[in-house]
């Protein structure tokens, strides 16, 4: 079985550096990003892969106007069943917010539990912003020390766990703000997640 989570972000490391050996870098951005993601899971899923694809936990529940919760990529195998997911941030000349990171992170947890999938996050950006972002007091939980809980680890590849229930207290706001859509729906208490590989440019 391919190691998606290997190969995207190889291949995507590795499409970053010619692309900006043609001088594109000025160009980088999420959106741009999602290009590469996007061919690498066709050619590895013999073009199985959707993008932008409605959310099938949550979105049936959002029941009021305006854009259902959706997933940047998914390869769904022969009979549609949810096989792999994938979310991705970049962090240029803006980044992502810790808020921002955490959402991406439920909504795949909730799709790996349902669903079965293999779900990945991919997190790609110049080296400046990536440590302003890890350096976040919400993302960091750099207060609590030494109990302290990264919404991600990006210094180890050590199975890691995340609360998602009010124990770090920099993020009770910001995970009020998360499920106060979804107050009558069950989540996970915490998310587990690994790094997989780190690739510097």
């Amino acid at each position: 079985m391919t190691n998606f989570a290997k190969v995207l972000t190889g291949g995507v490391a590795a499409w970053l550096e010619f692309e900006r050996a043609c001088d594109r870098s000025g160009l980088f951005s999420e959106k741009y990003l999602t290009a590469a993601v996007g061919q690498i899971l066709a050619a590895r899923t013999g073009n199985r892969v959707e993008a932008e694809f409605t959310h099938p936990v949550l979105a049936p529940l959002n029941k009021g106007p305006g854009r259902r919760p959706q997933v940047d990529f998914v390869v769904r195998d022969e009979s549609g069943k949810i096989v792999v997911a994938v979310e991705s941030k970049w962090a240029g000349r803006t980044a992502p917010s810790p808020k921002e990171i955490l959402w991406d992170l439920i909504r795949l947890e909730l799709i790996a539990h349902h669903e079965n999938a293999r779900c990945i996050f991919l997190l790609a950006g110049t080296g400046a912003k990536l440590k302003k972002m890890f350096e976040h007091p919400a993302f960091s939980d750099a207060e609590t020390r030494p109990h302290r809980r990264p919404i991600l680890r990006h210094d180890n590849n050590v199975i890691h766990t995340t609360p998602i229930v009010p124990l770090v207290p920099v993020r009770f706001e910001m995970l009020r703000q998360l499920f106060e859509p979804y107050q009558d729906f069950r989540f996970a208490e915490r998310i587990a997640t690994r790094r997989t590989q780190l690739r510097h440019l």
